[in-house]
């Protein structure tokens, strides 16, 4: 009996003093932020409100500290968060960075990364370079010219709006050019106006500017110099020499017409002592032509009898273009009629540069 008491006094010992395994605790690293990292956000104005999450697990209830900050040490912002969500402010665009510390019940951390992502800035305000704003003689032939950078040296596209009045419409898309050429009329007010995007979202617009387009200036070197006349009162084929002049700054020109010749045709005469000045005064803009009656012949050989004779232009047009001037004559002799060819009635020549 003696033996087996101490024996069962040691087993007793063994059982009193076992260690208890410690409790192990852990706050699981907050993982998969959002906005992602590196993760581009549309920025849609001074103010933005930007979903941040992330996800995480404890053991025991959860609390998170945000951080948030355009720079890679970000400001607390939020202590004690008990949702994995925060909404965070932007005024701009730019690069920003953010972090959450995980705190457990038991006071146990874990600290994410600092994770960044960029909210994208708008495209540069587009600068419209030319025409002027507000020219008055801009060639109905020149092309639409501006420049627009990005802060990120993002590609740019554009929109192209420009019509003929205060709130034109688009006329082009996605254009990568900096430069557009419209067809445009003379003598016309025009409004334009670029939008530029980027690949994100950004958008940025222009001003609207305007405008005018020069009055037609037609090359009036074509009516220099020997012209033909082509007189289909007396035949469609014939043609006759014209001298032509004209003076660009008065907006007159002076021609000499042999218009005797048509008296000659009529049996009145077999002479003609040369060309007589007639002026014609031309609208630049409209390039239409008119005169006053104007003194043609005092007097020349006619078997009937002699007598002035007047010659007025009742309607005419100019085209520098096609080289060409067309006028409704109205000859005026001294009776009501001469021989039945040259009367009171139009008559119409066409002038045209001589082969």
């Amino acid at each position: 009996m003696l033996l087996i008491i101490p024996g069962l006094f040691t087993i007793n010992s063994r059982k009193k003093y076992e260690q208890v395994k410690p409790t192990f605790y852990e706050a699981a690293m907050p993982d998969a932020p959002v906005p992602a990292v590196d993760g581009i956000v549309p920025f849609t104005g001074s103010g933005q409100k930007i979903d941040l999450s992330w996800t995480a697990s404890a053991t025991n209830a959860i609390k998170w500290d945000v951080y948030f900050g355009d720079n890679d040490a970000p400001d607390l912002v939020a202590s004690g968060v008990t949702a994995n969500a925060y909404t965070a402010t932007v005024t701009k665009g730019g690069t920003y960075f953010w972090q959450v510390i995980t705190t457990d019940a038991n006071m146990v951390e874990s600290d994410s990364p600092v994770w960044s992502f960029q909210v994208n800035s708008n495209p540069n305000t587009p600068a419209l370079t030319a025409p002027a704003n507000n020219a008055t003689t801009v060639s109905s032939t020149a092309a639409l010219t501006w420049t627009c950078t990005d802060p990120e040296a993002d590609n740019l596209t554009f929109d192209v709006y420009f019509g003929t009045t205060a709130t034109p419409g688009v006329v082009a898309s996605g254009i990568t050019a900096l430069t557009y050429s419209p067809t445009m009329t003379y003598n016309t007010t025009y409004y334009w106006q670029i939008v530029a995007h980027d690949p994100y979202g950004g958008v940025s617009k222009s001003a609207v500017n305007t405008f005018k387009t020069d009055v037609f200036h037609p090359d009036f070197s074509v009516f220099k110099g020997i012209y033909s006349e082509l007189c289909p009162t007396i035949s469609a084929t014939r043609l006759i020499d014209v001298f032509l002049s004209v003076n660009t700054t008065t907006h007159v020109i002076t021609m000499y017409l042999p218009i005797a010749d048509a008296m000659l045709k009529a049996g009145w005469g077999t002479s003609y002592s040369g060309p007589h000045p007639i002026t014609i005064t031309y609208d630049p803009v409209a390039m239409t032509v008119t005169s006053t009656k104007q003194l043609l012949l005092d007097s020349f050989p006619d078997p009937i009898e002699q007598g002035p004779m007047y010659l007025q232009v009742s309607s005419g047009t100019i085209d520098p273009v096609a080289k060409k001037l067309s006028i409704k004559w109205i000859i005026t002799p001294s009776t009501a009629e001469f021989g039945g060819v040259v009367t009171t009635s139009a008559t119409t020549y066409t002038l045209r540069v001589q082969k």
